[in-house]
């Protein structure tokens, strides 16, 4: 079939497949890593696949439609998020609307927790994937083109023609990873890599996993209570190795090799033996990673990794107060989080702080606690954001049982540039003024006269690191000053 992977138009450079959703102050722009894994899949099974990412892109609806019939396109995998949820059924209805023969299917992590109440707000949706959907999709596209019934599609939520609704059982998680294609193969095949940018990495970078799942319980995180799930999953070291050859081969413009992975180090061993393979190949290409501050990992480790190419880690530290921390299920406290941060500096290897304000135990003053902690680690780049409350997580249940959403209008999660907002609304504390909060702390951040020389210094000594901070700081200084509500 002629098939298309769509991340639909909203607000231009909206990254949808952020842990949290929005147009982000720094240019960062995700890559549509899970919609083009599935386009992965739909390639190795023979079919004719189009892409479109159009936030990137930068165009609108028409065109979608305009390249659909040109293409002859008879079936649309769309991508969701909760802050577009809206948008995304409407222009999905709009291109059924047009062409009514095309076929279509929502993915993602809203719809994988509310798939139900999806399909019905839609007019002419019949199907919805929950949860991981490259096998989903397929078996999809399979019975579309058959014309078989859709009840033996594991994982989907379908409207029959007479309007019923029904959810087929789970599909299992994949666990042998190795036999996914290279997402970076899709990415060669229809992006542009120098349209992405993470605000951490130097510029242009190429984004892949080399597991899923994550163990940890953290009560807000979207992707392991919605998604991707508890239970860790590997691609093999020789698997993830060679594609770290194939980015290096194919695209030699890239700067960084971005492992989007829940959290990087969660076996040891595994880490280690993928270290030394980095090394034995002599890889050249530096790479981040999302990681945890409670590894619990020496020094001796860190440096290691940093001889196979670890340059940065994205940390989520998020607050300053333990009791904050052990009402989210965090599994850290600050001690831990210093010694980590001790720890990388040694090893040479930065750091990306993160930190969230607004948590459901929150007051001014820890607050004031999570700002100080956040000057105190002194982090190459931080980012401030008020808490994001999805659907299907347990911060989400709690603060609906509390009565703390302000609303449950899901455009209410963006400002209306796309920014990110909050719909939490605390005791002491309204949603607006976690956001105005976050607008103070980048500013303390960002403006002290040492981090300014620091990151001057820095761009001295490395071009590209050069490149990369003035690329962030153009878009982030607009935001620092106008601030969230005025940009």
């Amino acid at each position: 079939m002629k098939v298309l992977f769509l991340n639909p138009p909203f607000h231009n450079r909206f990254s949808r497949e952020s842990r949290s959703p929005a147009v982000t102050k720094s240019d960062t722009l995700y890559y549509p890593k899970w919609l083009a894994h599935a386009a992965g899949v739909a390639l190795k099974e023979g079919h004719d696949v189009d892409f479109i990412d159009a936030p990137a892109w930068q165009v609108d609806r028409k065109y979608v439609l305009d390249r659909m019939r040109t293409k002859g396109i008879k079936a649309v995998i769309c991508d969701t998020s909760t802050p577009s949820i809206h948008n995304d059924i409407e222009v999905i209805d709009y291109l059924m609307e047009n062409e009514p023969s095309t076929h279509a299917i929502l993915v993602g992590r809203h719809v994988s927790s509310l798939a139900e109440q999806t399909i019905k707000k839609a007019k002419h949706l019949k199907a919805v994937a929950v949860r991981e959907y490259e096998y989903t999709v397929r078996d999809w596209l399979m019975a579309v083109e058959s014309g078989t019934d859709m009840k033996d599609v594991l994982g989907l939520v379908w409207r029959d023609e007479k309007g019923n609704v029904t959810r087929n059982p789970d599909r299992p998680a994949i666990d042998n990873l190795d036999e996914l294609p290279f997402v970076s193969e899709v990415y060669k095949r229809f992006l542009r890599i120098e349209d992405y940018f993470y605000g951490h990495s130097k510029y242009p970078l190429v984004v892949f996993d080399t597991s899923r799942g994550c163990p940890y319980k953290c009560t807000f995180c979207v992707y392991p209570q919605t998604f991707s799930g508890h239970k860790m999953r590997y691609r093999s070291v020789d698997h993830v190795a060679d594609e770290f050859d194939y980015v290096a081969r194919e695209f030699p413009q890239c700067k960084t090799i971005m492992l989007e992975d829940d959290t990087f180090i969660i076996h040891k061993k595994r880490t280690e033996e993928l270290a030394d393979e980095l090394i034995r190949r002599k890889n050249k290409i530096p790479f981040d990673s999302n990681c945890r501050a409670d590894v619990r990992a020496d020094v001796n480790f860190f440096k290691k990794l940093k001889q196979a190419g670890a340059r940065l880690f994205c940390v989520g530290f998020e607050s300053g107060d333990n009791d904050v921390l052990k009402h989210m299920k965090k599994n850290l406290n600050l001690t831990t989080a210093e010694t980590f941060m001790k720890n990388c500096k040694e090893a040479n290897i930065m750091v990306h702080g993160c930190f969230m304000v607004g948590n459901l135990n929150e007051t001014r003053q820890t607050l004031d606690q999570t700002l100080e902690l956040a000057l105190k680690l002194n982090p190459d780049t931080a980012q401030f954001f008020p808490i994001m409350v999805y659907p299907g997580t347990a911060a989400y249940d709690e603060a609906k049982s509390r009565g703390l959403l302000s609303t449950e209008n899901y455009d209410a999660w963006l400002t209306k540039d796309g920014l990110h907002s909050s719909v939490v609304n605390l005791p002491n504390m309204s949603h607006r003024d976690l956001v105005e909060f976050c607008d103070k702390a980048r500013r303390k951040f960002y403006l002290r006269p040492s981090y300014m020389a620091k990151k001057g210094l820095q761009s001295l000594r490395d071009f590209h690191e050069f490149k990369r901070n003035l690329k962030g700081f153009k878009k982030l200084s607009k935001h620092l000053f106008a601030g969230s509500f005025n940009s």
